[in-house]
């Protein structure tokens, strides 16, 4: 199987030797892991220590006691992303899974999530992909801590706009009302008091503002995020 289908580092595409996990040596070298100074609300890279929050963040009322990201969104992470989200390659997402668990498991020991609640796509979407990459993510996230995944705890209900290219006010209101709870899932959702959410890209933060909001009308006291990427306020 290895000699008909060989795995490839999902940043660059080479085939991976017999030595290298998950990503080739070279790709693991260059990339572009999220470091201090950062945003104490969101975790995006900041100017200087001295910079407490974000622009996004500063002096706005969030849904969202705090949120952490693995990578800074460069090009190369942005083709990496591209290729699990629309062609498929769900085995990376195994890979993006296992890597924040290795990088962030300490800080989400720290934040004590009750449950991991990945952001929904829309059914049209998820029909279209076939999966959801939050979700492949979170699954990985939950076998590793423990913490249990509830995949359709909140339902997207109405076909937005990809946020890509919208400005931040844009963003806000393209997401207004696009999430509810599950009906479904209402009782077992409402035993959990902290909600770790889990996303592939953090831009300015509409969606999981949208989904925290939503999820805090329905009785979660706290809400944290973890994504793959987060953008620069540098």
């Amino acid at each position: 199987m290895e000699l008909l289908f060989p795995a490839k580092c999902p940043v660059c595409g080479t085939i991976l030797l017999r030595n290298e996990k998950g990503i080739c040596g070279v790709c693991r070298t260059r990339l572009p892991i999220v470091t201090e100074p950062c945003c104490r609300h969101c975790g995006k890279p900041v100017a200087s220590l001295e910079q407490e929050y974000c622009p996004d963040c500063s002096g706005r009322k969030s849904a969202l006691e705090q949120g952490t990201a693995l990578w800074v969104y460069t090009d190369s992470m942005k083709r990496a992303i591209g290729d699990l989200k629309y062609r498929g390659c769900l085995a990376d997402g195994k890979f993006y899974g296992t890597e924040l668990l290795a990088h962030k498991y300490n800080m989400l020991q720290l934040w004590g999530p009750d449950c991991i609640v990945p952001v929904p796509l829309h059914w049209r979407r998820r029909w279209y992909r076939g999966f959801n990459q939050a979700a492949c993510i979170a699954e990985v996230i939950g076998e590793g801590t423990g913490i249990p995944v509830i995949e359709d705890a909140l339902l997207r209900v109405r076909y937005t706009s990809p946020q890509k290219g919208l400005d931040h006010r844009r963003r806000r209101d393209n997401v207004k009302n696009a999430f509810v709870i599950n009906a479904a899932r209402q009782q077992e959702l409402s035993a959990y008091r902290r909600v770790l959410m889990v996303d592939d890209i953090y831009t300015t933060g509409a969606t999981l503002e949208a989904c925290g909001s939503t999820l805090r009308e329905a009785g979660v006291e706290k809400v944290y995020f973890i994504c793959l990427c987060i953008g620069s306020a540098c």
